[in-house]
């Protein structure tokens, strides 16, 4: 949350740079009209965007001043070179403004990428109040008209208002646009229609600048505004949105120039290409909409399935997901990989360089992750999952109290048993045989889900397998066909597999793409549980009671480890499953947003877990794991006492 400014009544003009952690802008405010707490308290923001207007600003406030009557914030968002600045500051010393607060920020050359609309996503960023009013200064935007959208919001069923020079509702009009440009503001509304005829059938000036927002009803950070026309990106975002419309003359301009030019209009056809590039994408894939529900912690919302999750899906998830997966078809050829961290939002883009057919995400962090990716991945989806949406996941657990450990999980009654190894190791078939050959009970196979008490719960992914494992259990149910083509699956997803996909990616080649095309082509061999070792009962809760760590080595054998030496080898596994490209740049969006350290947190929940937790380490050089794990497992319940090794350490 942004740090608040309080206004110093017996200040002098001048200036504070502050700089907010979260997106690595400098912002500038003038020293006596930051923004101030009275914003939460009205309900009303009224948000302008200035660049070089001076001399309509204290007229602008006069009309305000007589329109409003309640209390509200005019936030000025300025990317003046003129005085504009100066005049905001001269002119709130006057405090003569009744119930208004007069704020400003100033944003030097150098942070005003996306013009107007940039500027308006700045200010909702800032704003608290329940509603923003969005207004020119050059009084184009008479602010007369603001208590009629006030007015149209009261009876609580819309999100949005829309001043419109259009509508038939009132004598309004725009008289004071030429002839040609009202010939060409209506070409361009007509192809607003055109590109969304349901969406905006309601809606007579899509390309309105003068509105009214509820603020909740959209996330700041999803908008991606290309010039002046926000309102379209608004609308464009958010179908779902309640709008109304009240009638408006669009007055003389009183100060600055048009923003509407070739440039502006280039701007226009771009915003309007992409927004129907994302709408149809998304208007196909909406029939398949998945919903996930990870226990009580989190929530996913995807365009396309995700395997991994298929135990976790739900019909409905309460409110906003925690993360929302877009495939969309809109990344942008490009002669060279792209990693890129937006310095103005918390998004990160990375891209490899084999154009429209390759490898593209897009994750913005917001209320909702947002989470974009090109059609490549999409149809890819255990690289979806395994290579964009676990890493996020996986902090995003910690954020809420719980880690992502990288462990299988078994029961004996209500207590946990843990193992886990470096990946490719044979943690899988362990586990897999100490249920073939044991009445225990399966929580979890990759991946289990712990808090610091103790408690692990399942995450149920399918367990990938090899030909070997399918050879060590005794009543596997695969059919001939899935049979035959494990060997091919095995050797292509193996470690030596995923060892020469590391070494290439440090070339600069694009790994990325070519695991999702493989992958697609060959999944990976991808098996539940049940089809694995039929009639196995699962567990949904337990307590844990013990942890193994496995490893190869020469010889057999066996001994306890501490606390001390236990947690850094599980932290180690846990770290080994993850790496691939992009994972190091989503880490790294991920924990640069977050308000602490994710990876101590991570390791402080993993230790509290852990604490009293008896460890034994097991080294095999034959892969017997499994009767060893057994055997101390009955020992101890035989005997009632902690863990010992059950077999002696040999060299």
């Amino acid at each position: 949350m942004r740090t608040p400014i309080t206004q110093n009544p017996n200040s002098s003009s001048s200036t504070i740079d502050h700089r907010d952690h979260r997106d690595h802008r400098e912002t500038l405010t003038p020293l006596g009209v930051a923004p101030t707490t009275s914003a939460a308290v009205g309900e009303l923001t009224i948000l302008v965007p200035t660049r070089n207007e001076s001399p309509a600003i204290e007229m602008l406030l006069e009309r305000l001043a007589k329109a409003i009557r309640q209390p509200a914030t005019v936030l000025f968002i300025d990317d003046s070179d003129d005085a504009t600045p100066h005049t905001v500051r001269r002119l709130v010393d006057r405090r003569a403004w009744g119930a208004l607060d007069i704020s400003l920020i100033h944003r030097p050359p150098g942070h005003r990428d996306g013009g107007l609309g940039s500027a308006v996503v700045e200010g909702l960023k800032l704003a608290t109040t329940d509603w923003v009013v969005v207004m020119d200064a050059d009084l184009q935007h008479p602010p007369e008209a603001i208590g009629r959208m006030i007015d149209a919001t009261r009876d609580g069923q819309l999100d949005l208002v829309v001043a419109s020079r259009f509508t038939q509702l009132d004598s309004v009009g725009t008289d004071s646009l030429s002839p040609a440009r009202q010939k060409v503001t209506r070409a361009c509304i007509a192809a607003t229609h055109a590109a969304f005829p349901k969406r905006l059938a309601g809606v007579t000036d899509p390309l309105s600048g003068f509105f009214m927002l509820r603020r909740r009803a959209v996330d700041p950070n999803m908008l991606q505004p290309d010039g002046f026309k926000i309102l379209l990106e608004i609308l464009g975002r958010y179908p779902r949105l309640r709008v109304g419309e009240v009638g408006f003359r669009f007055d003389d301009r009183s100060a600055g120039t048009s923003k509407a030019s070739l440039k502006e209009g280039a701007r226009f056809a771009r915003q309007l290409t992409r927004l129907r590039t994302r709408s149809r994408i998304n208007r196909t894939l909406q029939q398949h909409n998945y919903r996930y529900a990870i226990h009580d912690v989190l929530t996913i919302e995807s365009d396309t399935d995700l395997p991994e999750l298929a135990k976790f899906r739900v019909r409905q998830i309460q409110g906003s997901p925690d993360l929302r997966v877009n495939v969309v078809d809109s990344f942008s050829q490009s002669e060279e990989s792209i990693v890129q961290l937006n310095d103005t939002v918390p998004e990160i883009r990375y891209q490899e360089s084999v154009g429209r057919g390759g490898f593209g995400i897009q994750v913005t962090i917001g209320d909702t992750t947002e989470i974009e990716v090109s059609s490549v991945v999409g149809h890819s989806p255990h690289v979806l999952y395994t290579n964009v949406v676990e890493p996020i996941v996986r902090w995003k657990l910690v954020e809420k109290g719980h880690a992502l450990v990288h462990a299988a999980c078994f029961t004996t009654g209500d207590s946990a048993h843990l193992i886990t190894a470096r990946t490719d190791t044979g943690k899988t078939t362990t586990m897999l045989k100490v249920l073939d050959h044991s009445e225990c009970e399966f929580v979890s196979d990759d991946l289990c889900l712990i808090d610091s008490s103790g408690r692990v719960r399942p995450y149920p992914k399918p367990l990938t397998i090899s030909n070997h494992t399918v050879h060590a259990l005794t009543g596997a149910e695969l059919g001939r066909l899935e049979r035959l083509t494990l060997p091919l699956q095995s050797r292509l997803h193996s470690k030596a597999g995923r060892q020469f996909a590391f070494l290439i990616a440090g070339h600069k080649f694009p790994v990325a793409t070519l695991n999702a095309v493989v992958q697609r082509m060959i999944p990976p061999p991808k098996y539940h549980v049940e089809r694995l070792v039929p009639g196995v009962q699962t567990h949904r809760e337990a307590t844990i009671e013990s942890l193994f760590i496995i490893e190869r080595g020469e010889h057999d054998g066996a001994r306890s480890l501490d606390h001390s030496e236990a947690l850094p080898i599980l932290l180690e596994n846990c770290e080994d499953a993850y790496g691939f490209p992009p994972y190091d740049q989503l880490e790294s969006l991920l924990h640069g947003m977050s308000d602490f350290d994710l990876a101590e947190k991570e390791r402080e929940i993993i230790s509290a877990a852990l604490e009293a937790v008896p460890t034994v380490l097991l080294t095999s050089s034959m892969m017997g794991w499994a009767e060893a794990i057994l055997d101390t497992v009955t020992a101890v319940e035989t005997a009632g006492t902690e863990p010992a090794p059950a077999i002696v350490e040999t060299r």
